[in-house]
Parts: C-alpha cells; structure tokens; sequence
C-alpha cells in the first residue's frame, strides 16, 4: 500500500497523541526493506523525534492561523 505522505506535513498518530511534523521519509536502519517516517515534536520546549510505521500515521489539519511569530 502507498501512503502519500511528504516532509513538512503535520501528522499524529491514528491512536493519538501529539501533532508532529515529518521531518524525512526513507528506509532507515539497516536491511530496512520499507519507509518510516522521522518525526518531530515538543514536549514544553524539549524536542522529541522518532521513527514511525508509515501506517501508523494520518494527516491532520494544521488551521490557518495568522502567520504571526511571537517572541517572549
């Protein structure tokens, strides 16, 4: 089965969990014979990231917000 999925798509686990950003796709690991996809998240202001089963994941809807980056 082929998942139409890309780097920079916001996608979360179909069970839940965070939103988190696909940072790239490929056949990590040795011997890998099938695509993951490393994502990327936070947790307050810690980054995580991860390997995921390509059919594990869905996309979901980032909304429009303005575009505004606030800065403390």
């Amino acid at each position: 089965m082929d998942y139409e999925f890309e780097a920079g798509e916001v996608v979360q686990l179909k069970s839940g969990g965070p939103k988190m950003t696909i940072e790239a796709i490929d056949k990590f690991g040795m011997g890998s014979t099938h695509d993951r996809a490393k994502c990327v998240w936070f947790e307050g202001t810690k980054r995580m990231g991860a390997l995921f089963e390509l059919p594990t994941l869905k996309k979901v809807s980032t909304g429009t917000g303005s575009g505004t980056i606030l800065r403390a």
